[in-house]
């Protein structure tokens, strides 16, 4: 088993009658569903993303067409599923219903679902990115863990932002992460979701340190997005809203927030000049795309990093797997996503 897992469903290759009972049938371990209308539920395209990290966290992003979910006490019996789960929109929204509550919910509110408590929820056409917490991890670092279901944090709140930053952040760049790195970010979600659902970083253990650890996620992810364009220090800075000394603080483990950026500008050049979509491609051209002032500079900073000039790489690639192609993904909508969740979820 990998330390990350990855299942991607999506109804997109299938024909129009059958997208809307393949998405049922998909997303049946977790949530009983209904189109929000019969027109709209025959033709809607859904699809979502998941990443299970050391089967403990689970982070995804789903895109889907109007629709009603329910949670109902046999729903619940049948399934044995105990676990938090926390979701935002990043577009359209939602309207939950759980007990006598009724909540309207927007982009950047921060919506916390208890698997083991009924809800029903009519949600538009919209994006989300969720996270899936275990009961057994998160409830020991909650005041009340059994008065969480049916919570809506508001987006205005800043421990709600934290959080809602946290998940479209890791999101973003967890197929960038290193196993080392993945294991990294656990405990530092659980203690940035316990110390929002208490109302207080505070109350949690080493929660300015979890702050701290979201904080880096979010740089590098903003450095991840421009290692493209023209990016320094100065301009991390403006857009993180740290000062200078803060900024190279929070990558002091890193070897300092210069040495990031060329790292990664460097790993992604290598993936760039061994690819085979990109055999043609000038040397000069991959180093200019990724950032770097020259042909020379370039190689120099691959050789120091990789013992070997950009072009000694590329022979030594092309000569060991001449008529490699490129790994064809498996056609997506066709994967065992029912099963995929029924098996990591039984955590």
């Amino acid at each position: 088993m990998s330390f990350i897992e990855k299942s991607v469903f999506t109804t997109r290759h299938l024909s129009p009658d059958k997208r809307f009972s393949a998405w049922k049938k998909n997303i049946g371990p977790m949530f009983d569903i209904t189109p929000a209308s019969a027109s709209v539920g025959r033709r809607s395209h859904n699809m979502i993303t998941s990443y299970l990290i050391d089967n403990q966290i689970m982070f995804s992003g789903c895109s889907k067409h109007a629709q009603r979910f329910h949670r109902t006490p046999l729903k619940i019996a049948s399934d044995g599923l105990d676990h938090y789960v926390l979701q935002t929109h990043v577009s359209g929204g939602q309207t939950l219903c759980h007990g006598r509550k009724t909540t309207n919910c927007k982009p950047g509110d921060l919506i916390v679902l208890d698997l083991a408590d009924s809800y029903e929820a009519t949600a538009t056409d919209s994006t989300q990115r969720s996270l899936m917490i275990p009961r057994h991890l998160l409830s020991p670092l909650l005041t009340n863990p059994d008065g969480q279901g049916g919570r809506v944090l508001r987006g205005d709140s800043p421990l709600a932002t934290l959080v809602v930053n946290h998940l479209k952040t890791v999101f973003d760049v967890i197929e960038s992460m290193s196993e080392l790195e993945a294991s990294k970010i656990i405990q530092p979600t659980l203690l940035l979701v316990a110390g929002a659902l208490n109302g207080s970083i505070d109350q949690v253990p080493d929660g300015r340190a979890t702050v701290s650890v979201s904080l880096l996620m979010r740089a590098k992810a903003e450095i991840e997005n421009s290692l493209q364009r023209d990016i320094s220090a100065a301009k991390l800075g403006v857009s993180l809203n740290l000062s200078r000394s803060a900024l190279y603080r929070l990558f002091e483990p890193e070897g300092g927030v210069r040495a990031y950026i060329q790292e990664r500008r460097l790993r992604r050049s290598a993936e760039d000049l061994l690819s085979g979509r990109s055999a043609d491609k000038r040397i000069c051209d991959i180093a200019y795309t990724w950032g770097f002032a020259s042909e020379a500079h370039y190689s120099r900073a691959f050789r120091a990093r990789f013992g070997m000039t950009p072009g000694e790489a590329r022979a030594t690639r092309f000569a060991m797997y001449p008529a490699e192609d490129e790994i064809a993904h498996t056609e997506e909508g066709k994967q065992d996503y029912e099963g995929w969740l029924t098996r990591t979820l039984r955590i």
